[in-house]
């Protein structure tokens, strides 16, 4: 396996509300809660980065994969729930072409704030019983403020990811199954009718704003609608599909051609887009966009 590139956080940049209380070990590079390294990622599109794997405890046969460059700089990690459990009943089994799978991929390129995202896809089979790429079913997610690159880290049983906002959601470290935290989720549709079939139900219930968008077999940033709310309504929201939410064609948010990019790359830019465009914007502390501290553990 190769070795660890040597990256470190400067400790003005880990936030105390996210330091957990158990065992956390963050020792592993894509463990290390920082700050983007900057705000605008390269227009041109990285071929050359390399999935590992990593076995953040050898014993319960926990880990996932993380994404380096050549200059030896994480950009992203991934996992996938390979069924067995009550998300997923049932197990993927490559020898017999059975690729049941819920993937949950963590991105930010050039480790830069602009195009953070989490791409989340579940395969399931047609009625012929053919897993088809036409057919995955696709949730993409930007969380707001990005104030951190995402991270994961092993405490056990568990596996943390921490999300852009600072919030964090625990995974269970073998199954990959959420248990808890800023994210929630339901079981994989298993509709072998493609136009019935839901996409990923994987939510957001943090504090932060959320954008998202669905799309099947296809990248959802490309000629398509995107939903943008804000993780926990207020309470006296009465409007049967939510409030502070606006629903925007993908092409005001992202590039449609090249390297598909988030067109903006600080939170301040796209705070006065979304004051303009959904008549709300990212929460606040003091001057400074942030979210309240997380669900404690």
């Amino acid at each position: 396996m190769p070795a660890a590139p040597a990256e470190t956080a400067k400790p003005h940049e880990i936030p105390p509300a996210v330091i957990s209380k158990s065992a956390v070990d963050r020792s592993l590079p894509e463990s290390l809660i920082a700050a983007p390294a900057k705000d605008l990622a390269s227009r041109n599109i990285e071929y050359g980065t390399m999935l590992s794997g990593r076995n953040a405890n050898a014993q319960l046969n926990t880990g996932w994969q993380y994404r380096r460059t050549r200059q030896g700089h994480i950009v992203g990690f991934e996992f996938s729930n390979h069924g067995g459990n009550p998300i997923l009943t049932p197990r993927r089994d490559a020898t017999r072409n059975q690729f049941f799978t819920r993937d949950f991929q963590f991105r930010f390129d050039d480790r830069a704030r602009q195009d953070i995202h989490l791409m989340i896809s579940d395969w399931v089979p047609s009625r012929d019983r053919v897993f088809r790429l036409s057919e995955l079913m696709n949730r993409l997610m930007y969380f707001f403020p990005r104030s951190y690159l995402p991270a994961i880290a092993n405490a056990g049983e568990r596996n943390i990811v921490t999300l852009p906002t600072g919030e964090e959601v625990e995974f269970n470290a073998i199954t990959k199954e959420i248990l808890g935290g800023r994210l929630t989720e339901s079981p994989v549709d298993l509709s072998p009718d493609r136009n019935d079939r839901r996409y990923p139900g994987v939510n957001y219930l943090g504090k932060g704003v959320l954008v998202r968008a669905d799309a099947r077999g296809t990248d959802p940033r490309l000629g398509n609608n995107a939903v943008i709310s804000t993780g926990t309504p207020p309470p006296s929201c009465d409007k049967p599909d939510g409030c502070r939410q606006c629903e925007v064609p993908s092409k005001e948010l992202w590039d449609q051609s090249g390297a598909v990019r988030f067109k903006f790359h600080t939170d301040q830019e796209f705070d006065r887009y979304l004051t303009t465009r959904c008549g709300f914007g990212l929460p606040r502390q003091g001057t400074d966009f942030a979210v309240a501290a997380p669900q404690s553990r």
